[in-house]
């Protein structure tokens, strides 16, 4: 689980650096730091879909679907709330609070 994490992270984080650079360089643009977050956390949640999808619609058998769940049970928002089935549900993110609205 962590050691396939890891490599998650590191492979899209590398990833999402390049295509920043890319970004700066070719199309002269700049990024916020809130931006980069937010890019970021797409990312991370994008893979995590992709994850989820691939063990319950594709793969479907129980060592994938525990392999995943190893992976990102640890590191899900709000771990202590999260349903049995959780791998099925469309809601759930990858560590990112909810902003309130201000008043």
């Amino acid at each position: 689980g962590a050691a396939r994490l890891l490599q998650i992270l590191l492979s899209e984080s590398a990833h999402l650096i390049w295509v920043l650079r890319c970004e700066r360089v070719i199309q002269d643009r700049t990024h916020s730091t809130d931006e980069i977050r937010h890019r970021w956390l797409s990312t991370i949640n994008a893979r995590l879909t992709d994850d989820k999808i691939t063990a319950t619609k594709i793969k479907r058998d129980k060592r994938t679907i525990q392999k995943v769940k190893d992976t990102w049970e640890h590191v899900l928002r709000n771990q202590m709330d999260l349903p049995d089935d959780w791998i099925t549900s469309r809601e759930v993110l990858v560590g990112r609070r909810a902003r309130r609205a201000q008043p």
